[in-house]
């Protein structure tokens, strides 16, 4: 918009109203001009950024809720979109809840969660069936006195009232029986009510530590929304409890589970292995308690000390694959020693025959002489092997002998020293 209206030449308008021409005055008056502003704006924030933010902070605050599990004497306040979210077997539990008992029965957590019931104060009328019967009162009675015949009696003065008259109460038995609703009914509706209002509380069974249930909602809160997150539990106790709530059956968190696994491996002594070695075989963990065992045998001294605790008396299955380890490792020794020297002939032999190829032909050269006899002593086997040596080189020399038959009947000649050397070998 312009000021209207424009003005006059006796006063001087500001210098941004001044226009050079009454063309462009007109211009401006009749058409649109567009005006080019430049605002800084912070930087647009990513939503799934805010969204995360959002819900950590919510679970933080404690703020709308809509369940709450309660284990050890706490209670843990939490969101059943999140929760059902992060594991398939919860979203499939909340779906059974409304329902009877009879649907129960497919509890894919296998019992882990239990809907809690608060008790509610019993209403007028079941207090009043419940009490016990007042003691009976006898209502007053009347007593007229018997009247002489000779003494008239005085007629009632008008307006007097009446001798009340006797009137024996009905038994209880007589009375309408009064309706009442049954104290199952009524749980049962306390149950739909709890079921409508849609905050519903759980309680953990078979948890025996806190820090275990606040470590798996701190997972699912901090890994499902992408924060940084670390486990670090404070003892074998609560590894055992997250172990037993990540499992399959339970929230099915593999990830979770994954960790704990791993937990018992790190800081292993011969104070605890007895006991991460039974929490392996409780929990399934074949696997991880097979390295156990593999890293135990192959240290004796660790083994000693472990074979001697008391500890693992309790378990002889343990004590058990220990010893078939042991018999084992025996076992793959002697295999493995045989392969060596079974290994050892077969490069003696191919020595052999690596003579038995360069003797074919008579050196000429020196430099061939000199190869030949570097080869000929590796060839020569082993001092302690007099037998094999023997029988090498007497194989050698039927060898040379029928080459030599083939060449002409001419066999090779060894040199008088090299022949020296070789008899001095055998001796």
């Amino acid at each position: 918009q312009y000021p209207a209206p424009l003005p006059t030449a006796s006063v001087q308008p500001p210098l941004f109203f001044r226009m050079t021409a009454p063309q462009e005055c007109q211009q401006v008056a009749a058409g649109v001009v567009a005006v080019s502003v430049e605002v800084n704006m912070e930087p647009e924030q990513d939503g799934a950024t805010v969204l995360a933010e959002g819900l950590r902070s919510l679970y933080a605050k404690g703020e709308l809720c809509d369940m709450t599990l309660m284990g050890c004497g706490e209670r843990f306040p939490a969101h059943k979109a999140m929760l059902a979210a992060m594991s398939d077997n919860f979203r499939k539990f909340l779906r059974l809840v409304p329902q009877d008992a009879e649907a129960m029965k497919s509890d894919p957590m296998e019992g882990l969660l239990t809907l809690f019931v608060p008790e509610q104060p019993k209403p007028a009328a079941a207090e009043a069936s419940a009490a016990p019967p007042a003691a009976e009162v006898p209502a007053p009675t009347t007593e007229v006195a018997p009247t002489d015949p000779g003494v008239p009696v005085a007629p009632a003065a008008e307006g007097a009232a009446a001798p009340a008259s006797v009137v024996p109460a009905p038994p209880a038995s007589e009375g309408p029986a009064a309706v009442q609703p049954p104290v199952e009914a009524a749980a049962a509706s306390e149950v739909a009510q709890l079921v409508k209002s849609q905050s519903w509380e759980f309680q953990i069974v078979g948890v025996a530590t806190a820090e275990a249930v606040r470590i798996v909602l701190g997972y699912m809160y901090g890994v499902g929304t992408g924060a940084e997150w670390t486990y670090e539990p404070s003892s074998s106790e609560v590894n055992k409890d997250i172990l037993n709530l990540a499992a399959s059956n339970k929230f099915g968190l593999a990830h979770l589970h994954e960790h704990a696994a791993r937990w018992l491996a790190k800081g292993l002594t011969t104070a605890n292995v007895v006991e991460r070695l039974v929490t392996c075989e409780e929990f399934g963990l074949g696997m991880l308690r097979e390295k156990i065992i593999d890293q135990l045998t192959a240290n004796p001294a660790e083994l000693t000390v472990v074979s001697c605790s008391l500890e693992i008396m309790k378990h002889p299955r343990i004590l058990q694959d220990l010893l078939c380890q042991v018999a084992s490792l025996a076992q793959r020794g002697m295999v493995s020693r045989a392969a060596a020297l079974a290994a050892q002939a077969a490069e003696a032999e191919e020595k052999v025959e690596k003579v038995v190829e360069t003797r074919k032909e008579e050196p000429k050269t020196e430099e061939e002489k000199a190869e030949l006899e570097e080869v000929e002593e590796e060839a020569e086997p082993e001092p302690e092997k007099p037998a094999k040596k023997k029988e090498a080189l007497a194989k050698a020399a039927s060898k040379s002998a029928f080459v030599g038959q083939k060449q002409g009947g001419k066999a090779l000649e060894k040199p008088a020293a090299k022949k020296a050397k070789r008899g001095a070998a055998g001796a």
